[in-house]
């Protein structure tokens, strides 16, 4: 057993010191929030209304809370000349997709162009030999290096719509914000 002055740090501190009084930021200051708006109200409760599952009593003025607002749709927000409303976070995972399928298309397409090379490579060869071949060594290239431009350019569509979405969402929560600090 180690004794409490050797360094050891483990060893129960003193009852006398570092109590609670001496310790401000360690006593609550308010009692915990609890959901509903009010004490006592349930997690199915409204805010300000009764708790879950009881009616308001009588004489009192109980309103449900308003809803959020609706997203406006998209051929709305197309001709929204204020650019209120945003469609960028709504159809980000469609250019996603389109862009997924773009530079799949994209190492297909040099796939194919490495048969047509491989088979003109042959064919030049037919020169020198009687017969035509096929040159397989475009065809290896674009399998095992072909994908890299396709993935270079989905790197960066997924960048570019991850930086729009997030000033998108930074602009409606500072909306929201400015909306909440006014009073609306």
């Amino acid at each position: 057993m180690s004794h409490p002055h050797d360094g050891d740090r483990s060893a129960m501190p003193n009852p006398e010191q570092n109590g609670p009084a001496d310790q401000p930021w360690a006593q609550p200051q308010q009692p915990a929030p609890t959901y509903g708006g009010e004490p006592g109200a349930g997690y199915g409760a409204a805010p300000g209304g009764p708790p879950s599952g009881q009616q308001p009593a009588a004489g009192t003025s109980w309103t449900p809370a308003t809803p959020p607002k609706k997203e406006a749709g998209f051929f709305r927000a197309m001709v929204d000349f204020k650019f209120q409303h945003f469609i960028t976070v709504r159809f980000s995972s469609f250019l996603y997709i389109v862009a997924f399928l773009v530079a799949a298309l994209l190492w297909l397409s040099q796939i194919i162009s490495g048969i047509v090379f491989g088979a003109a490579l042959g064919n030049l060869n037919s020169a020198f030999y009687e017969e035509p071949s096929f040159n397989a060594v475009p065809l290896l290239l674009a399998i095992l290096f072909g994908w890299i431009p396709s993935v270079i350019a989905l790197i960066l569509m997924r960048l570019g719509l991850e930086f729009a979405v997030a000033t998108v969402r930074t602009a409606q929560n500072t909306t929201k914000l400015a909306e909440a600090a006014a009073g609306r």
